[in-house]
């Protein structure tokens, strides 16, 4: 219990660290000439980038159609960000052209990098490959018509793909058995495990992040795919990757020889770009239609259990959450935006991974911006990326800085005016997030049934910050 309270106030110190990074770091408008003319369109199948000198001022300029797009110092920043965070590569798109591309840390073009849960965003195209190949239904499809075992269950046998691709199935995460690619407990046979997990909620009811959806949703593949004698990975190059000239730098296989459905996937920065890319192309690819456009657009509608992930994609929208649900990763669905950028572009999408991989999809922008890395111990924040990207956010305030007291007591106000609905001063346990809220008894010292400043202000006291 000692551990788990420590881990919880390190925990919820940096989600009010957060707040400060997000909210209260100031902003440097400037004005700056537009992105170079000479770059070139992204080469539908080639790798070909043109990198452009970035300016220190920052800004938003306009384009042709009355739209903005962020300016080249924009991308630098972003760039300089996440290389000391432990960035290998950032890389941006805007209308097709390559308008950016920088690595880092001794990592190269060359380098394919592991994308580790980006990898779930190649399966709702898939899926919606296979009901355009007549393979499957719909969405709604349910996964017993496959996994015959499941029917009779009272849930299992209502559980569809679109539950599998939401996140919502109800199915137990077996982390031990099934979480990551080099641990030692995985099962033999992850498609064959998922399948025999228990499920504990009613489907469609409630969001949670794990690995047991995908795993299943790759024996149903397995099964489809069988008469075809190909492997869910050998569709997917197949049908979506080969024709739009992305090539695999390698992927992780169980025992069992079964492609790692969540995790799998290692990239290069240039050929992870193309499939973003075609996503922003509605599927489309060298005036070829790979996959149609309204099963694509599937993907991108909010699911009932949290409006900020869609099927196997992660959204902007307001009310939406994180893998984690804590407040750093929750917005409400008054805020203009969701917790990805919180300060707009609420159709933003994307594919994010552990190790901070992030392919970022911006459809009113026209742009597709990627961000490679594979630490665990790095402080990069999407947020943060982003305002730098977007807004032109003249630096983000070092972790340092909460040292301050000053900057400490201003991060708590931040947290309380975004979260005290009724403006009392403090947070109820009804205001708070799930993490929050099930820590109550342990953070109100003053056994009040709130929390005021000076608990939270506690919060920041106890947590030690590194360099």
């Amino acid at each position: 219990m000692q551990y788990f309270r420590i881990g919880l106030v390190s925990f919820l110190a940096f989600a009010l660290l957060s707040v400060y990074l997000f909210v209260v770091a100031p902003k440097t408008w400037g004005t700056e000439p537009p992105i170079s003319a000479d770059a070139k369109p992204f080469a539908q199948g080639e790798s070909t980038a043109t990198k452009t000198d970035a300016s220190e001022t920052a800004g938003l300029i306009d384009t042709n159609d009355g739209g903005v797009v962020p300016t080249a110092g924009n991308f630098k920043r972003a760039s300089e960000y996440s290389a000391r965070n432990g960035g290998r590569a950032v890389l941006v798109l805007v209308d097709g052209k390559t308008v950016f591309e920088k690595y880092a840390n001794g990592f190269g073009p060359e380098t394919a990098t592991h994308l580790h849960s980006a990898t779930k965003a190649f399966w709702g195209p898939v899926i919606a490959a296979m009901i355009e190949d007549g393979m499957v239904e719909s969405f709604d499809e349910l996964a017993a018509k496959t996994l015959t075992e499941w029917n009779g269950h009272p849930r299992k046998s209502r559980i569809t793909l679109r539950h599998l691709l939401t996140l919502s199935a109800g199915l137990v995460q077996d982390v031990t058995n099934l979480q990551g690619h080099d641990r030692p407990t995985l099962a033999r046979d992850l498609y064959r495990h998922a399948i025999g997990v228990p499920v504990l909620r009613e489907p469609g009811e409630v969001f949670q992040y794990g690995p047991s959806c995908y795993y299943v949703l790759g024996e149903i593949m397995k099964r489809k795919l069988a008469t075809r004698k190909q492997t869910p990975l050998d569709y997917l190059k197949q049908r979506i990757l080969d024709p739009i000239g992305v090539e695999v730098g390698d992927w992780v296989h169980d025992v069992s020889g079964n492609p790692h459905i969540p995790n799998g996937a290692h990239l290069t920065a240039l050929e992870w770009i193309k499939y973003g890319q075609w996503l922003l192309q509605d599927g489309e690819w060298n005036g070829k239609q790979i996959v149609r456009k309204d099963l694509l657009h599937e993907l991108m509608k909010p699911s009932d259990a949290n409006p900020g992930h869609g099927l196997a994609l992660w959204l902007n929208q307001p009310g939406g959450q994180g893998s984690v649900g804590v407040a750093a990763q929750r917005t409400e669905p008054r805020d203009k935006a969701g917790w990805i950028y919180w300060d707009g572009c609420p159709d933003l999408f994307a594919a994010l991974g552990a190790g901070k991989c992030r392919m970022y999809v911006i459809p009113s922008l026209k742009l597709v911006a990627l961000r490679q890395g594979d630490s665990d111990r790095d402080r990069f924040e999407d947020n943060t990326f982003l305002s730098l990207l977007l807004a032109g956010q003249a630096a983000e305030a070092s972790v340092r800085d909460f040292g301050v007291p000053g900057n400490k007591r201003q991060a708590v106000q931040i947290f309380l005016q975004r979260f005290d609905r009724n403006s009392d001063g403090k947070i109820a346990q009804d205001e708070a997030g799930p993490r929050l809220k099930s820590s109550f008894n342990f953070l109100d010292e003053n056994r009040d049934g709130a929390l005021d400043a000076s608990e939270l202000q506690l919060l920041l006291d106890r947590q030690s910050v590194g360099p």
